[in-house]
C-alpha cells in the first residue's frame, strides 16, 4: 500500500507547482490535503498527487478552474491521460513541420546558397506558432475566421475590446475581482472568447498562453491591455466556483 505523503513544500519541488498555487487550490476546494501535521500544517497523499495531475491536465486542455471540480467527479484517470496525450502529440506535429522546414534550409546552405527571404519568414512563423499552437488549431483558426467573414470578425474583437475596456476600469477602480459585477464580466468575456475561437478551449488556452509570453497588447493587436489582462485572470482565479 503506498503510503507515502508530501508537505507543501516537498510536492512544490516536486511537481513544478508553486506553493502559492497549492495554497490557493485549498482555499477554493479545489485540492484540499487529505491530512494535516500535528502543528497544523498541510500533508498531501498519494490520492491528493493523483488529483493534482488530473487537475493539472485539465487546466492544460483549457478548462477553467471553476469548471474542474465539476469535470473531476468522477473522472477517469486513464481518459485524461489520453486527452492529455493527444494535445501533446498535435504539438509534436507542429514541432516535426517546423523540423522539416529547417532540413530544408540545412540543404540549401549545403549547397552554399542563401535561403530566401520568403524561407526565413516561412520559418520565423512557423517557429513561433509551433510554440503555441497545433497545426489543427492553426487550421480551425483559418476557417473560423473565412466562416465569420472580415465584418463578423471584427465584430467580435470589437465587443472583446469593449469587455477588455470594462476590466480596465474595475483594475483602476480597485474593484475586488471577486464582487458579482467583475464575475459577470469574466463570465461575459469567457463566452465570448469562447464563441471566437468556436468552442475550442484547448485553442483558447493556447491563445492565454501567447498572451502570457508576448504580452497582452502585442497578441491582440490592441485589443486586451495588459492592466486589464492581469485583472481578469485576477477575476477568474477569484471565481471558484464561478457562474455556470
Amino acid at each position: 500500500m503506498d503510503v507515502r505523503t508530501w508537505k507543501i513544500g516537498d510536492l512544490a519541488a516536486a511537481t513544478g507547482v508553486t506553493v502559492r498555487t497549492l495554497r490557493h487550490f485549498d482555499q477554493i476546494g479545489l485540492l484540499c490535503p487529505a491530512q494535516r501535521s500535528a502543528a497544523g500544517h498541510r500533508v498531501y497523499t498519494s490520492d491528493d498527487v493523483r488529483r493534482l495531475y488530473q487537475i493539472l491536465a485539465l487546466r492544460e486542455l483549457g478548462l477553467p478552474l471553476g469548471g474542474i471540480a465539476d469535470a473531476l467527479d468522477g473522472a477517469d484517470l486513464q481518459a485524461t491521460i489520453q486527452t492529455q496525450l493527444g494535445l501533446v502529440e498535435r504539438r509534436l506535429a507542429g514541432q516535426h513541420a517546423l523540423r522539416r522546414r529547417l532540413l530544408g534550409i540545412v540543404e540549401t546552405l549545403r549547397k552554399a546558397q542563401q535561403p530566401s527571404i520568403d524561407q526565413l519568414i516561412e520559418i520565423m512563423e512557423t517557429t513561433m506558432q509551433a510554440r503555441h499552437f497545433t497545426p489543427e488549431q492553426l487550421t480551425q483558426f483559418q476557417a473560423r475566421h473565412r466562416e465569420l467573414g472580415h465584418e463578423g470578425f471584427a465584430h467580435r474583437l470589437s465587443g472583446l475590446r469593449d469587455l477588455s475596456a470594462e476590466a480596465g476600469v474595475h483594475a483602476e477602480r480597485g474593484t475586488d475581482p471577486a464582487d458579482p459585477a467583475v464575475q459577470e464580466l469574466a463570465r461575459r468575456w469567457t463566452e465570448a472568447a469562447v464563441e471566437l475561437v468556436n468552442g475550442d478551449r484547448s485553442a483558447l488556452a493556447a491563445l492565454y498562453d501567447k498572451i502570457d509570453t508576448r504580452g497582452a497588447e502585442v497578441v491582440t493587436k490592441g485589443v486586451l491591455s495588459a492592466s486589464a489582462w492581469d485583472y481578469l485572470k485576477r477575476a477568474f482565479a477569484a471565481g471558484f466556483p464561478g457562474p455556470a
